[in-house]
């Protein structure tokens, strides 16, 4: 190999840059230690994602519930309950969607629990034909082939807010919707007990293993680098899919009945829901945080805008009105686009601080939403 000084100007700068930035590659990997990652691995799993999905197998045991009872008795105050009840569910996965690994992706459990963006009605299209089938049993062997678009939470949400169809009119289509509220209670509770396979396979990450027994995660930083996506890429999916995308470009053309479960009115709500988490997933953990590894790794600066850009965009939220119709007043429209704009900040200063922390999220599994 030709040594720098017999190179070109041009090409030794380069040669000395690349060598700088391996350099540089290599003192940031040293920066946070595996144990380190490990803490805060188990931190996670138990103080923030087990309590979620227990929350969520919870909540849509209730939902179970007062679905059959309402369709038992289809009375306004049994329609409220079970509204209520599905709002209450609807809220608890909203506070572990961003958790896009693991059980959930099982057999598509993520997108059979909330089909969503649903760009071209295909939820629409499947529950009106699931409704003109002749003496269907809605049982476990219908959804083992139904279409995802009818096994969770938007099509139970046309079924109990929708106008189209009166589930206390409709007895099969109150059938559906308890057969839908029991499949989502199913893979809840489904999700939550297998995360205890995956917490085990988690801890196991840099273990010395026997060669013959299979580990998912070499690492405690590569479990670590899925609980990162899960921190970094909802930012940029909520910000396009929940705000951007009903938006539109003015509010002329915004189309609020684009928004996640706006026939329920929740869609502010789910975006609260989904930044109380993240926010919970970046500092709320003890007795480390992404928050405390980024400052021990020496950006105490970003580590603090990052926290501050958390609670400015609570408090944004907290000022925006619930939607209850399909569209916008200019101050919510308003409201909502400051938001975005502060979301965009967010992701920013989220990928720069997995930068600092050494963690390449690589693929975005959210890309093509």
């Amino acid at each position: 190999m030709p040594s720098i000084k017999s190179l070109t100007p041009a090409l030794s700068s380069i040669v000395l840059f690349l060598f700088g930035s391996i350099a540089a590659c290599s003192v940031s990997a040293q920066t946070v230690p595996e144990d380190q990652w490990r803490t805060l691995n188990r931190a996670v799993i138990d103080q923030h994602i087990m309590p979620r999905y227990q929350n969520l197998a919870e909540k849509s045991a209730l939902l179970e519930q007062q679905t059959e009872r309402f369709c038992h008795t289809p009375d306004r105050a049994n329609l409220n309950s079970a509204r209520a009840s599905f709002k209450a569910a609807l809220k608890s996965w909203q506070g572990v969607q961003h958790i896009q690994f693991g059980p959930v992706t099982l057999l598509m459990r993520n997108y059979s629990l909330q089909y969503w963006p649903d760009k071209k009605n295909t939820g629409g299209r499947q529950l009106k034909a699931a409704l003109k089938l002749e003496n269907p049993v809605f049982d476990e062997e219908f959804f083992r082939s139904a279409s995802v678009s009818l096994k969770g939470f938007p099509a139970l949400e046309r079924l109990l807010f929708g106008k189209t169809v009166s589930v206390r009119e409709n007895k099969l289509a109150c059938s559906l919707a308890t057969a839908i509220a029991r499949n989502i209670h199913t893979m809840s509770r489904s999700i939550r007990e297998e995360w205890k396979e995956e917490a085990r396979q988690i801890e196991l990450a840099g273990k010395p293993h026997d060669g013959a027994a299979y580990q998912v995660y070499e690492t405690p930083s590569e479990a670590a680098t899925e609980l990162m996506k899960s921190l970094v890429e909802p930012v940029e999916a909520i910000r396009d899919n929940k705000i951007l995308r009903p938006l539109s470009k003015t509010i002329e053309k915004s189309r609020w009945s684009k928004s996640e479960s706006w026939r329920s009115g929740q869609s502010i709500e789910n975006i609260r829901q989904n930044l109380a988490a993240l926010h919970e997933l970046y500092s709320g953990t003890s007795p480390v945080s992404v928050k405390a590894l980024l400052e021990a790794a020496g950006d105490k600066s970003n580590a603090q805008a990052i926290e501050e850009q958390f609670r400015l965009i609570r408090n944004e939220i907290d000022t925006a009105s619930p939607v209850t119709g399909p569209t916008l007043t200019e101050a919510g429209y308003r409201t909502l686009s400051h938001i975005a704009r502060q979301l965009k900040i967010l992701d920013k200063r989220l990928a720069l601080a997995m930068q600092t922390l050494n963690i390449r999220l690589g693929f975005n599994s959210r890309d093509g939403d």
